[in-house]
C-alpha cells in the first residue's frame, strides 16, 4: 500500500484523505494545530455519506482504516510518495512549511500544494529540491468533484509532473496539466471570468442576482456538467467548431470589448451584495444548502457514470 502524506487537517485536507483512502492509499495526516482533529471525524463522516450516493456498497471501515490521524510532520515525510499540503492560503506560512517538508522527505517525494492562487515558484523559493514541487489544485468540494489541476514552476521536472498525474489518476481524479504558470491556474481563471461578468451585469443593473443565478443553473450549467466550451461550440453550427466561431465571432468579440473593465468590488457594493443575498438566502440556511450542494453534485456524478462517462478520458 502506497502512502500519501496529508499536511493540514481542515476541510480540504480531510477531503483529500477520504479521496486517497477510498482509492486504497494509506494516508498519514498532520496538522500543527491539534484542535483541527477535533472536527476531522465529523467532517469526514459527512464526506463519506456523500460518497455513498455514488457507491451504496462503499466500504466505510476500509476508508477509515486507511487514514492515520495526529501524525508528526516527520512521520508524513518518512515514506510518502506524495505530500499534499492544504494549509491556510498564506505565502509566508506555505514557504516555511515547504522548507520543512523538503528537508524531512526523501528527494523523490513529490510535494504538492492545494493553493488556489499562489504559484509554486513562489511557494518553493526557499526549497533546495524545487524540481519535485508542484501545484495540485482541487475543485470545491473535492470529495465529490473528482478534479485536480497539476502544474509546476520552471524548476519542476517533467518526470515529476507525469508521476503526479499518474498518482492522482490512480486515486480516481480527473487530472489536467497546466502547461505554463499562471495565477489562478485554469479553474479559477475560468471561474473568475464568469464571476467578474456576473458582477458587471448585476452592478450595472442589467439583471438581479436571482436571474443571473437562474441563467447559470438552468441553462449554461446543465450543458457545462458534461461539455466544455470548445465541445459546445463544435456542436453549435452544422460544420463544427470553425463554422461556429466564424458565425458568431463578431458577436463574441463585441462582448469582449465591453467585458474588459475590472469591477472595483468596493465595500459599498460588497455590502449591497451581502444585504441582497441574505434577503433571498438566509445565512441560517447555509449548512443545509452546503449539504444539498454536495448531494446534488454526487447525484450528477452518478448519472454521468451511469451514462458511461470516464473521468480519465474527458
Amino acid at each position: 500500500m502506497e502512502t500519501i502524506g496529508i499536511c493540514g487537517a481542515g476541510l480540504i485536507g480531510a477531503s483529500w484523505a477520504i479521496g486517497f483512502a477510498n482509492a486504497g492509499f494509506k494516508c498519514l495526516v498532520y496538522d500543527s494545530n491539534e484542535e483541527s482533529f477535533d472536527k476531522f471525524e465529523s467532517v469526514s463522516n459527512q464526506l463519506i455519506q456523500d460518497l455513498k450516493i455514488l457507491n451504496p456498497q462503499l466500504n466505510i471501515e476500509k476508508i477509515k482504516s486507511n487514514i492515520v490521524l495526529k501524525c508528526s510532520i516527520e512521520e508524513i515525510c518518512k515514506n510518502s510518495i506524495l505530500i499534499q499540503e492544504s494549509i491556510i492560503e498564506d505565502l509566508d506560512i506555505k514557504k516555511k512549511v515547504f522548507k520543512q517538508l523538503d528537508k524531512l522527505s526523501t528527494k523523490d517525494t513529490i510535494i504538492a500544494s492545494s493553493s488556489s492562487y499562489l504559484l509554486i515558484s513562489k511557494i518553493s523559493e526557499d526549497v533546495e529540491y524545487r524540481d519535485r514541487c508542484i501545484n495540485a489544485h482541487p475543485a470545491l468540494p473535492p470529495h465529490v468533484v473528482p478534479f485536480v489541476e497539476v502544474g509546476g514552476s520552471p524548476d519542476t521536472s517533467k518526470y515529476i509532473i507525469e508521476k503526479a498525474l499518474s498518482i492522482y489518476k490512480k486515486a480516481n481524479y480527473a487530472a489536467i496539466v497546466i502547461n505554463k504558470e499562471t495565477e489562478g491556474f485554469i479553474l479559477n481563471r475560468l471561474q473568475g471570468a464568469l464571476l467578474n461578468e456576473a458582477v458587471r451585469l448585476h452592478e450595472g443593473g442589467f439583471a438581479s442576482m436571482d436571474d443571473i443565478d437562474i441563467a447559470l443553473k438552468h441553462a449554461l450549467g446543465i450543458r457545462w456538467a458534461f461539455m466544455g466550451p470548445f465541445e459546445i461550440m463544435d456542436l453549435n453550427a452544422p460544420e463544427g467548431i470553425k463554422d461556429s466561431f466564424t458565425r458568431y465571432k463578431s458577436g463574441i468579440q463585441n462582448l469582449a470589448k465591453e467585458q474588459n473593465s475590472v469591477p472595483e468590488y468596493s465595500d459599498e457594493y460588497l455590502n449591497k451584495l451581502e444585504n441582497e443575498q441574505r434577503k433571498r438566502l438566509p445565512y441560517s440556511d447555509r449548512s443545509g444548502r452546503i449539504e444539498k450542494r454536495n448531494k446534488m453534485i454526487a447525484l450528477i456524478r452518478k448519472l454521468k457514470l451511469e451514462l458511461g462517462e470516464d473521468i480519465q478520458n474527458g
